[in-house]
């Protein structure tokens, strides 16, 4: 009998992303799995699009239509949807393990089964556990880590140092492919702006000001791919052709093996994802970490500076001078950005998903060998195993 994996994670592609990678490296083994995914209103448009490669016969892909519900009733009625929606699942599609990839829907999903004696997982992609990772670490089974330094938080459970999972084509793209895509020149220095999957708003206004600042010489020895988001996508081209400046402006890409192939250096927020395809490919970056959703990007970029991959701007102190000095240092200096590329490839976990793929499929073994109780839980909630009160993760803030 195939294993069976019920994975669910946040609609945002930092945890969209992994998720997909491990259950095609599950499926690939012969495991069957179902992954539920947080969809909003304003859905992120690059991870629709990659749930709709992850097409296979053993993968099921369901979306978790939320809304913002406005009020701490709101967000507690979805949790016991959410909950009544998972007990339907643990006895239909019986799952071996129970995977949370982060954010507060992963709360319901993981609390039901650790009732009803599944064994349950997280993957934690940041450097500082999430909220809600932080409270569920301590009534599962393990924690998968992206960085050894959160190992030493957590002493409570058992944790493995996994990596973060990322699409296998970053990195296998051509910079002479990454020029046709771009239409660009080959021989020109590339400045890559990303704001994650949904984009960043104020690193395109950003943008906007350092563009009026840059010299005739860096208008013509430069050029520039910026992934937006949807709603700044033509202020920013008009920004750069009204100070002469080559650029491809886009929402967003799904091709980001293209993007890393074509950059130089990269201006960026510091999401574990986007860190982790900086790794793969060793590109220097400037990073200017999401100041909210309790710091995490912020410990994310201290780390790389500290390895010495990137320089780090917070966004509060991010004015377009000193921005612009920053990228002007590694764009001139090819000693510097070929240093900066070395220390960033050191942070990289090639088998990350495959790691994490075997984790997954020993702590399966491991169940079907012999269901486990929960440890850490209430005797309360094991006795009226209903569900628990969500006041403790009902504020998780969204990336």
């Amino acid at each position: 009998m195939p294993q069976r994996f019920l994975l669910v994670a946040e609609g945002s592609g930092g945890h969209v992303i992994p998720a997909l990678q491990v259950a095609q490296a599950l499926s690939a083994r012969g495991a069957r799995i179902t992954l539920w995914y947080a969809q909003r209103q304003q859905m992120v448009p690059l991870a629709e699009s990659l749930v709709q490669e992850a097409v296979d016969r053993s993968i099921t892909v369901e979306p978790i239509a939320l809304v913002a519900p406005g009020t701490v009733v709101g967000r507690v009625r979805q949790f016991s949807q959410l909950w009544q929606r998972t007990a339907r699942c643990l006895t239909t599609f019986a799952p071996d393990v129970v995977v949370g990839f982060g954010g507060w829907i992963s709360a319901p999903v993981v609390l039901a089964a650790r009732l009803r004696g599944i064994r349950c997982m997280l993957h934690e992609q940041n450097v500082v556990l999430g909220r809600t990772n932080r409270l569920l670490s301590r009534c599962v089974n393990r924690v998968a880590v992206s960085f050894k330094e959160t190992q030493a938080t957590l002493t409570h459970v058992e944790s493995v140092m996994t990596g973060m999972p990322i699409r296998q084509r970053i990195g296998e793209c051509s910079r002479a492919e990454a020029c046709r895509r771009f239409s660009l020149d080959p021989h020109r220095a590339t400045l890559l702006i990303l704001g994650g999957s949904q984009g960043a708003r104020a690193i395109n206004r950003l943008m906007v000001e350092v563009a009026g600042s840059v010299s005739p010489h860096e208008r013509d020895a430069w050029q520039v791919v910026h992934l937006t988001g949807h709603a700044d996508a033509a202020s920013v081209q008009a920004a750069y052709a009204a100070h002469r400046i080559r650029a491809w402006v886009s929402p967003f890409l799904v091709e980001m093996e293209a993007a890393y192939a074509q950059a130089d250096v990269v201006v960026a927020r510091a999401g574990a994802s986007t860190l982790a395809e900086l790794a793969r490919c060793g590109l220097p970056a400037v990073l200017i970490p999401y100041p909210h959703a309790g710091g995490h990007q912020r410990a994310n970029a201290e780390l790389v500076e500290l390895m010495g991959g990137g320089v780090v701007i917070e966004e509060a102190e991010a004015t377009s001078e000193r921005t612009l000095s920053a990228i002007r240092r590694i764009m001139t200096d090819e000693r510097l950005r070929t240093m900066m590329a070395t220390q960033m490839r050191t942070m990289s976990i090639p088998d990350a998903t495959e790691r994490l793929r075997d984790t997954l499929m020993e702590l399966a073994a491991t169940q079907a060998a012999a269901p486990s109780s929960a440890p850490h839980m209430s005797d309360t909630l094991l006795a009226h195993a209903a569900p628990p009160q969500a006041e403790l993760v009902i504020g998780e803030s969204q990336r």
